[in-house]
């Protein structure tokens, strides 16, 4: 039975040196999860959201997901607020006279609570530990908008609506119904916002994230320790499971890949039912959470311990490629730019079909981070830069990820103390 508890941040107190993380307990006790941020820090980030926004209406709702590990929050949400609470919903009005922002939570259902854990009454603590003067319930929101509109009729969406064969967005359904009933009110698109603000990371969001990567690189030396022919991936995956315990995290920033033989050349295998064989390759792909921060680092390991001569040379081959995208990364950079130059390097070694995915993406609340595709990178940006080949017929995949920070004068390679060229990875299952 899993009790869900109702959560907001507070005060992020401790720098990157003192941080609990990796290192910061001595070996095999386990670091305590992180100390979050204050609420100023979420009423900043909203204040600069409307500030982009000027006059108008923009409605943010609370879509999470309930998983092994209990609910996370949507990221965009989560971004704004640091709120956790399930079916809540931000609404931010930049242009009234006094209250610019309300905050409106579910009814209490004193049964649900008797399963779910007990939610706070709406009173002066809540305000204060959510830094929102005004909240209501859920049940009032639709008369709150009517009466918002009739000084504003523009509705921004803020939140990326999904494709066409999505479910509505519930912002687009509630747009819909107040036009419905209040001539002239019109929607307007600004999903841009969101994503350019938490594509660049502020310091504090860099001291996670940093957190992740350093428990998702003990990850990968205990799975480097532990991959041999006969041992099964799941044990591996739970070996990986346990270094991020260990290192303060509450879950996984993804599913672990664990893929072995031909399970290497599945993108995202998403079992861990095989055993590892003599003379295969095994791709680990991994990324811990630290503080809802996700962490994503991909490396390939011989299950004997050292790369066969034809494993060893497509293994070169994708390493030069990230070696020579990693290099290209600095601000004015376009992402398509980097793509192209992997796509050449493996095109002349002859493996360009098995090349089926982008090069990389951005990270941060989320492993596959919002961000604008289509812009030029800029300082304070962080990106996985992963080339990988993969050959069904040869039951043989190679992936390399690293993350890299985008600095004001170029590039800072995040996770470089894991080795990656193959004599460094075949010490490291060494335990050298």
């Amino acid at each position: 039975m899993r009790r869900r508890t109702w959560t907001l941040s507070i005060l992020l107190t401790v720098s990157m040196s003192s941080a609990p993380g990796v290192g910061a307990a001595p070996p095999g006790t386990p670091a305590p999860p992180p100390k979050p941020f204050d609420a100023s820090v979420y009423a900043a980030r909203r204040d600069k959201l409307m500030k982009a926004l000027g006059k108008g209406i923009a409605v943010l709702y609370a879509r999470g997901d309930e998983d092994r590990d209990g609910y996370r929050q949507d990221s965009d949400f989560y971004y704004l607020t640091g709120i956790s609470e399930p079916g809540a919903v931000l609404v931010l009005s930049p242009a009234e006279r006094t209250y610019h922002e309300r905050l409106f939570l579910k009814p209490r259902d004193p049964d649900e609570e008797r399963w779910t854990g007990e939610r706070p009454a709406i009173s002066d603590s809540l305000r204060e530990l959510t830094g929102i003067e005004r909240i209501g319930r859920t049940g009032a929101l639709g008369a709150t908008m009517e009466g918002l509109l009739r000084n504003s009729k523009i509705l921004w969406a803020i939140h990326q609506p999904g494709g066409p064969d999505d479910p509505e967005a519930p912002e687009m359904t509630l747009y819909g119904k107040l036009s419905s009933r209040i001539p002239g009110v019109e929607t307007k698109d600004r999903t841009d916002l969101l994503p350019a603000m938490r594509s660049v990371k502020e310091p504090r969001e860099l001291d996670f994230m940093e957190n992740a990567i350093a428990t998702t690189i003990a990850a990968q030396h205990a799975a480097a320790r532990a991959i041999k022919p006969g041992v099964e991936e799941n044990w591996v995956a739970g070996l990986i499971d346990l270094e991020f315990k260990r290192g303060g995290a509450v879950r996984p920033g993804f599913e672990d890949i664990v893929g072995s033989g031909h399970n290497s050349t599945v993108l995202h295998y998403p079992e861990h039912s095989a055993t590892i064989q003599a003379g295969g390759l095994v791709v680990v792909d991994i990324g811990s959470d630290y503080g809802h921060y996700s962490a994503d680092i991909t490396r390939t390991y011989p299950a004997d311990g050292t790369f066969t001569q034809q494993q060893r040379a497509i293994y070169d081959v994708v390493l030069k490629a990230q070696e020579a995208c990693i290099e290209m990364v600095r601000p004015g950079v376009f992402f398509e730019d980097i793509q192209r130059r992997a796509e050449e390097i493996i095109r002349s070694a002859g493996y360009r079909d098995y090349f089926p995915h982008g090069i990389g993406h951005f990270v941060g609340l989320d492993v596959h981070d919002s961000g604008l595709y289509s812009k030029p990178l800029a300082a304070g940006m962080v990106i996985a830069v992963e080339p990988g080949i993969y050959i069904p017929e040869r039951s043989l995949g190679v992936r390399i990820e690293d993350e890299v920070l985008v600095t004001p004068q170029g590039h800072r390679l995040l996770t470089a103390s894991l080795p990656r060229d193959a004599a460094s990875v075949e010490r490291l299952m060494k335990g050298e």
